[in-house]
Parts: structure tokens; sequence; C-alpha cells
């Protein structure tokens, strides 16, 4: 068939047609058809073989269950003879490859690609993720300065297209593929850099690079976990605003990831750091991070540690409540106030008769938002 062309020749579209018919024909019910078709697959050339696998992985268009038999042939060529491939390969299909197989592990729809049965082969070959980590780390950098992130009152939605959050996302997913025993020690470093990079791109990257890893490499993270939580609250008093609240997010992943480890041993320093972040009214999008931290926090806290904190913390919320609806009547700004009321309730949930002496001193401002709640829905608008 015409897909056996020559090494280095672009591939036509009627040959990449020709091996979609083909990969389409192996899984045909006939087996003679199935027979006539592994025959020709298997006089392809290797590359032929990498290039048009890696074409119909990537191929939206080739159908599911192309690319499926596609995904399934690529990680049989490469874990089969990976050593006799993979070094004959172009440079451009090298970095092709190492590319496709990052991905894989981070893509949702991981039976269309080589998510889960590609880890094997990559604990295998290391150096393949060692090469790519960088440009995992590299992809989460690609932040646009926004003017309007610090006003919006609204907390928008991830961009899954975006390489940042594809980058993040794709850490997390080889992290949790591979374990800590290969992720940690080739991110590490990296992340250590970034997080001293006066670019505060940079600096955020490194924190939402630690939220993605936590739970991948849980059990080797137990071990630095006090030195990398105080490096994390340090960024809660960083310049950039956008920086504080990325610190915000990995102490409320790492509250999730090493609960309930994480509330025993940090809940005196974390808790102080957050509602001090919360009182910082110069930027409501950093508050209301830092209050989505505190909720995933106390989730998980035992009840005894928190009523240690109960009377400094319900103080400085409902100091916090007033201001906020304050703002709310003369701003209509509300997107603080909004994670705010469910940090209350999260506290009230967690500590619950403990919180009966409390509830004189929340409940108007609380009826007022709930007598005026049309209203303030109507901000929205």
């Amino acid at each position: 068939m015409a897909a056996t062309a020559s090494a280095g020749v672009p591939a036509t579209v009627s040959e990449k047609q020709e091996f979609y018919q083909l990969l389409k024909n192996l899984i045909n019910p006939s087996c003679m058809v199935r027979r006539q078709a592994e025959e020709i697959y298997e006089n392809i050339p290797g590359l032929c073989k990498t290039t048009f696998l890696l074409d119909a992985v990537r191929n939206r268009r080739a159908g599911y269950e192309v690319r499926q038999m596609a995904a399934a042939l690529l990680r049989r060529l490469l874990s089969s003879g990976f050593e006799e491939v993979y070094p004959n390969l172009p440079a451009d299909v090298q970095r092709d490859v190492k590319i496709e197989l990052i991905l894989a592990v981070k893509l949702e729809t991981h039976a269309m690609t080589l998510s889960e049965t590609a880890t094997p082969m990559l604990k295998k070959h290391t150096n393949i993720i060692a090469q790519a980590v960088p440009h995992i780390l590299a992809m989460m950098v690609d932040l646009q300065d926004d003017e309007d992130w610090v006003n919006a009152d609204e907390m928008e939605e991830d961009d899954f297209d975006s390489n940042a959050v594809a980058a993040e996302s794709a850490l997390d997913r080889l992290a949790c593929g591979l374990g800590g025993k290969v992720v940690l020690p080739m991110t590490k470093e990296h992340i250590m850099q970034m997080l001293q990079s006066p670019d505060w791109k940079y600096r955020h990257a490194g924190l939402m690079a630690l939220s993605a890893i936590g739970e991948g490499c849980h059990q080797q993270m137990e071990s630095i976990l006090d030195e990398t939580v105080n490096s994390v609250l340090l960024f809660l008093q960083d310049p950039h605003p956008r920086v504080r609240a990325a610190a915000c997010t990995t102490l409320g992943q790492m509250a999730t990831d090493f609960a309930p480890n994480f509330q025993k041993k940090f809940h005196e320093t974390v808790i102080a750091a957050l509602l001090r972040t919360m009182e910082n009214q110069g930027n409501q999008r950093v508050q209301s991070h830092a209050a989505s931290a505190l909720i995933i926090f106390i989730e998980d806290c035992p009840k005894s540690l928190l009523v240690l904190y109960l009377d400094s913390m319900v103080k400085n919320l409902h100091s916090i409540l007033v201001i906020k609806l304050q703002e709310l009547i003369r701003n209509g700004t509300k997107l603080a106030l909004e994670q705010l009321v469910t940090t209350i309730a999260s506290v009230a949930d967690t500590i619950e008769e403990k919180f009966v002496p409390y509830y004189d001193i929340f409940m108007p401002s609380l009826k007022h938002i709930h007598l005026n709640k049309r209203k303030i829905c109507s901000y929205r608008a």
C-alpha cells in the first residue's frame, strides 16, 4: 500500500486515508479481512508506522475506533522494540513521540490514548519523562497579563484549551500515573528554581506545579512537607496578586492530598495565614481564593483542633462579612462575599453545637443576604 512510502517523504492525504482504512480492517469482524490487514501492516517500515500511528492518534476526525487502535499499536510498537525503533526515528518524530506519550497520560479520554497502557513503558524509559518535564513546566508559564483579573467579580472556569491548564493537567496525570519515585526527582529542582524567579508567571507556575504533583507524589513528599508548606506560606505575601491566589490554591489542594495529617500538623500556621489573607481588602479575588482554601482545610480538620481557634476565627470572619456586605450594597461586588458565607457554613458544620454561641453574631448579616437574594442575584446581569 501507499503507506510504505520512503522514510522522510511526507504522507499524502490518500496515503493517510489508506492507513486509516487499514486500521479499520484490523478490527473488522471478518477473520479474513483482519488477517490480510495484519499482513499489510507488518510489511510497513517502522518509521512509516510510527508517523502514521501518531497522526491517527492525534486526528480527532479519524473516529474513536481508529484512534483507539492506533494508540494500542503505537504502544505495542514502542514497548516491544523501543531500543530498535526510537533511536532510528528522525529528530522531529522523536519529539512528537515524546509529546504524544506525555499528552497521553493527561488526556481525559484515555480509551482513545496511550494514557493507561503506556505507563509501564514510560517507567522503563524515564529519560523520555526527564526530557519532557521542562517542556510541560514551560507551558505552565504561558500566562497572560490580565488587568481585569483583579477586579473580576466572577470566578472564571478553567480554560482547558490553554497551555497552562493543559500542562498542569498533564503534570497531575503524570504524577498519578508514574508515581512520586519517578516524577518528584525530575520536577523538584525545576519547581524550586521557578519559585525563585523574579517573573510572577514562573512563581505562579511553580506553585501550581506543586499543587499538581501532590496527589501522585504523596508518599515521597511527606518527608519534605514541612519545608514545602513553609515555602508556600511565604507566597501569600507575594507582591503579585495572582501568585498569592496560586499560593491559596496550592494550600487548598495540599489540604486535600495530605488530609487529615496536613490539618493536624499545620492547623496553627495555615488557618492564621489564610485568615490574614482574607482580611486583605485590596483584592477580592485573592480573598476569594483564600476563603476557598480555608473551606477545603476545614472539611478535614478535626473538630477538637478547630475549636482552638474558634473565638479569633469568628471575630475575623464576622468583621470581613460586615465589610463585604457593605461592598455589596455600595458596589455590587459579591465574589468574596459568596466564598465567605460558605466558609462560615463550613465552620458551623464542623464544630456543630460549639457554633451555637456565635449564632446571633452572624444572623443579622446572613438574614439581610437571604431577604435580598433576588436583588443580589440581579448584580450578575
